[in-house]
């Protein structure tokens, strides 16, 4: 589910840049900006990186279980939903040389999502299956947060914005116990006295 969201943004990205810009190639990847060894990764020189930085699970949303049909008159326990916001760090990775062309290319996604920040299927059929709806909303964090953020990722700052994306839905179908549905009803009600 992660892994489909990150591919539909940066997809949509790279495809809005390429209209506004008139680029050939990609610019836009859902990449980490440093490796586990403190090296910096190839495929993010020179882009805008898509990292994952934080997941939280959307509590408003809770409920206590589903049922669905097995097909042969029973019915199956599942496990609730897990409802999850993604906190995407949106970084235009560009050397200090094309700084003003990173904040060009980074105003441009600001941009893109403040025009549309709200995603489906019916307007956006590329979108893959489970995914059926995203909501991209500025995320703002004060100064000494931020600097957290970069501190622990292991880099130096570039310019960036934080994106809170509303709400993948993961749902396993799992049963975990059997129902057996209801043929009918046999008695009659008393009538009250």
């Amino acid at each position: 589910m992660i892994a489909k969201t990150l591919t539909f943004i940066t997809d949509l990205l790279n495809q809005e840049l390429k209209i506004i810009f008139g680029f050939n190639d990609n610019r836009v990847v859902a990449s980490s900006l440093v490796n586990p060894d403190g090296s910096m990764p190839s495929n993010a020189e020179n882009k805008i990186v898509i990292s994952v930085v934080n997941l939280e699970q959307e509590t408003s949303m809770k409920s206590m279980g589903n049922y669905m049909t097995d097909g042969g008159g029973g019915y199956g326990k599942i496990a609730p939903p897990v409802h999850i916001n993604l906190y995407l760090l949106v970084s235009a990775n560009y050397d200090s040389s094309n700084y003003v062309e990173a904040n060009k290319v980074l105003s441009a996604i600001i941009g893109v999502f403040q025009a549309n920040p709200y995603f489906n299927r019916q307007t956006n059929p590329e979108m893959q299956s489970p995914l059926k709806k995203l909501t991209m909303e500025i995320y703002n964090l004060p100064l000494n947060e931020l600097s957290h953020i970069w501190s622990g990722i292991g880099a130096k700052y570039v310019p960036s914005i934080i994106y809170k994306i509303r709400m993948l839905t993961i749902q396993e179908e799992m049963i975990k116990k059997e129902v057996p549905s209801i043929g009918g009803l046999s008695g009659k009600a008393k009538p009250k006295s």
